[in-house]
């Protein structure tokens, strides 16, 4: 990974209408976002480079309803060659996709509620 290039994190609300709001909070080492709150149709999204150790790590907690799922949003151990992540949020889980240009592109189930 080079620490020169950016990468860009994108969480998308995806959830049915009327259904509660998306609640998260996600952070790093380094950056806390807070807690926020999603509705429908809406998105957060943030551009980081990583820490020349490669050891830059965000993790985001979610909540909705009573359903939640903790999970690592970018981890520079892991993530060698992709610079996108769409993390959209839908009433079975969060499907990810890592295309550059449409967040609904080879979309997969990776992360389903708890």
């Amino acid at each position: 990974i080079s620490p020169l290039r950016n990468h860009d994190i994108f969480i998308y609300n995806d959830l049915l209408n009327m259904s509660p709001v998306l609640s998260f909070h996600c952070a790093s080492k380094n950056d806390d976002f807070g807690n926020k709150t999603l509705h429908q149709f809406q998105h957060f999204s943030w551009s980081f480079r990583t820490n020349i150790w490669s050891t830059t790590l965000y993790f985001c907690r979610f909540q909705w309803g009573s359903k939640h799922k903790g999970f690592d949003a970018f981890d520079a151990e892991r993530s060698k060659t992709l610079h996108t992540y769409n993390y959209v949020a839908r009433g079975d889980g969060f499907y990810v996709s890592n295309d550059e240009t449409n967040y609904e592109v080879n979309l997969a189930l990776m992360y389903p509620w708890e």
